[in-house]
């Protein structure tokens, strides 16, 4: 008998609460990693390189960090639906929380002492600068790793992303309103012209935790944000459930790896 659809990859399960549910996670895919979280590392040592090819190219490799995510829930009696394109990374094995988040809270302290203290509009294009130099060998050190130490120190059961809209005055705030009655949700990725993967899961919300201090200030590591737009930034951890391959490709058009 011909096997269509070969079994899945049995990896370790863990359990984590989400609310008032127990659910078992499992760990992103190889072939999802291979795509998306490998290849960052070399972006990052490109930028910091200035190796920068042509925008096209940059834009595309980009595409690996901005999933989108989509949210649901019945509100006024009626089946609501969201999509947003959002920024989306990892996050380091929940033992390294502490110790990592001091090396970036370390980093955010120099720049806000030196951003501060700039004068004028070139002495604060000089701390940008320097921010995202030293932020991008933090994440090289730190978040975008190399085969077999990634394994060790990532824990790739988990995407994060930080709710940016919450604290716009003229935003709908919807996927904090969905998030708030279902916690169901999807991040769908797309690269240009044929790939794509969907990671299905459950969300837990953070805003005063040590999750929510690492994930914004991975955030902030490379991009410097000034103090005053630090506000109200509630993080959303996904806690990956299943993986499908949706790529144009013989091996996706939604077949599940995970």
């Amino acid at each position: 008998m011909i096997e269509l659809f070969p079994p899945l990859p049995r990896f370790p399960r863990k359990c984590f609460k989400v609310s008032h549910l127990l659910i078992q996670m499992t760990r992103l895919p190889t072939r999802f990693l291979e795509w998306n979280y490998y290849p960052r590392r070399e972006l990052v040592r490109r930028l910091l390189l200035r190796e920068v090819g042509r925008q096209e190219e940059m834009l595309l490799q980009f595409m690996r960090h901005n999933p989108v995510l989509i949210t649901g829930a019945i509100l006024d009696g009626r089946v609501r639906v969201n999509g947003k394109v959002v920024g989306c990374g990892y996050v380091v094995k929940e033992r390294l929380i502490n110790e990592v988040s001091g090396m970036f809270r370390d980093h955010i302290a120099r720049s806000d002492e030196e951003y501060e203290g700039a004068k004028n509009r070139e002495a604060r294009k000089r701390v940008y600068e320097e921010h995202a130099r030293r932020g991008s060998h933090l994440l090289l050190k730190y978040i975008y790793l190399p085969k077999g130490e990634a394994d060790r120190l990532i824990d790739f059961e988990v995407l994060a992303t930080v709710e940016l809209a919450k604290s716009v005055p003229w935003s709908t705030k919807e996927t904090w309103r969905l998030v708030q009655l279902n916690r169901r949700a999807s991040l769908v990725f797309f690269q240009p012209p044929v790939t794509s993967f969907e990671v299905k899961g459950e969300i837990s919300v953070h805003t005063d935790d040590p999750y929510h201090e690492f994930v914004t200030l991975v955030h902030d590591a490379y991009h410097y944000t000034p103090r005053e737009e630090r506000r109200d930034r509630p993080v959303y951890l996904l806690h990956v459930e299943e993986v499908y391959d949706k790529s144009a490709t013989s091996s996706g058009f939604g077949r599940r790896i995970a």
